[in-house]
């Protein structure tokens, strides 16, 4: 049953059919447990919402894993290029990784208001 309005012209049909009392206990505990299954799955998807210490499956834990130990790494790296710098005397300008250089924005021209 994907919506309510399928739930009554089924029980209309039901009660056509008369059918016994096994049938009824059958569809009457089948619907108790396909409701119970709707509440707890939106009861745990509310609970995961509060939860902010645990991730939420284990791709996404390993993944913050990951990014941990290259976080690690990186600050690593520039601690040993500072410490070599001082060492020889000159102090080297840490710069920054690739993944943050700047991005260059074209404009477009027909958003300009007036000639060039």
């Amino acid at each position: 049953m994907e919506t309510i309005h399928e739930i009554i012209p089924f029980a209309k049909e039901m009660l056509r059919q008369k059918p016994n009392r096994s049938m009824l206990k059958l569809y009457l505990i089948g619907s108790v447990v396909a409701t119970l299954g709707t509440v707890l799955g939106l009861m745990d998807t509310v609970c995961k919402l509060f939860s902010f210490n645990e991730p939420l499956d284990a791709e996404l834990a390993q993944l913050m894993v990951r990014e941990q130990k290259l976080l690690e790494t990186e600050e690593q790296q520039r601690k040993t290029e500072l410490e070599v710098g001082r060492q020889g005397g000159v102090a080297k300008e840490v710069t920054q990784p690739k993944e943050q250089k700047e991005t260059v924005v074209q404009r477009n021209a027909a958003n300009r208001l007036h000639a060039s």
